[in-house]
C-alpha cells in the first residue's frame, strides 16, 4: 500500500510557502524530499502554487469606491426609467385618444365615409336577408379611387405616422 502522509510534510510546506525552499533547507530535509514521493509531490505542487500566486495579475480590479459609485449610478438610472414609464403610458393613451377623436371627426364630417358606412350596413343587412347585391365593376372602382385616392393616402400616412410615434414613445432603452 502506498504511503499517503509523511512526518516531514509540515516542514517542507513551511519552507516552500516562506520562499526558503530549497536554498535555505538543510541537507537532510533535501535528501528526504528526494527519497520520499509524498514530500517530493508536496514540494513540487506547493512551489507551483506559490509561483502562480506570486505572478502579477493582468486584470486590475476597480476600487470599492468606484464599484459603489457605479452601483449608485445604475440605481438612479433604473429609478429614472421606472418613473418615466407611467408618463410614457399616459402619452400613448393620449395619442390613442387623439387618434380616436380625429377619426370621429373625420367620420362625422366626410360624406363618402358615411356613405361607405351605410353601404357596409346595407351589406350586413342584405347578407342576413339573403338578398344579393350587384358586384361593382372595375370602372366604378377606378372612379371611386380617383375621387378619394388622395384622402385615403393622407389617412394612411397619418395611421403610419401615429403608429411610428406610438412605437417610439413606448420603446424602452
Amino acid at each position: 500500500m502506498a504511503q499517503i502522509s509523511c512526518t516531514h510534510e509540515d516542514d517542507v510546506l513551511m519552507l516552500v510557502t516562506t520562499g526558503q525552499w530549497p536554498d535555505r533547507a538543510d541537507a537532510g530535509l533535501r535528501a528526504h524530499v528526494a527519497a520520499c514521493p509524498v514530500c517530493a509531490d508536496l514540494a513540487l505542487i506547493a512551489q507551483a502554487v506559490e509561483d502562480e500566486r506570486a505572478r502579477p495579475v493582468d486584470v486590475a480590479l476597480p476600487g470599492a469606491g468606484t464599484v459603489w459609485w457605479r452601483a449608485q449610478l445604475r440605481s438612479r438610472q433604473d429609478a429614472v426609467r421606472e418613473s418615466g414609464r407611467p408618463i410614457t403610458i399616459a402619452h400613448g393613451m393620449l395619442l390613442a385618444a387623439a387618434g380616436g377623436v380625429a377619426g370621429a371627426v373625420f367620420g362625422a364630417t366626410t360624406d363618402w365615409f358615411q356613405r361607405g358606412l351605410r353601404i357596409g350596413r346595407d351589406v350586413m343587412v342584405s347578407a342576413f336577408s339573403n338578398v344579393r347585391l350587384p358586384v361593382p365593376t372595375a370602372e366604378a372602382a377606378g372612379t371611386w379611387l380617383a375621387a378619394y385616392g388622395t384622402t385615403l393616402a393622407v389617412g394612411g400616412l397619418i395611421v403610419v405616422a401615429a403608429t411610428a410615434v406610438m412605437v417610439w414613445a413606448l420603446k424602452e432603452e
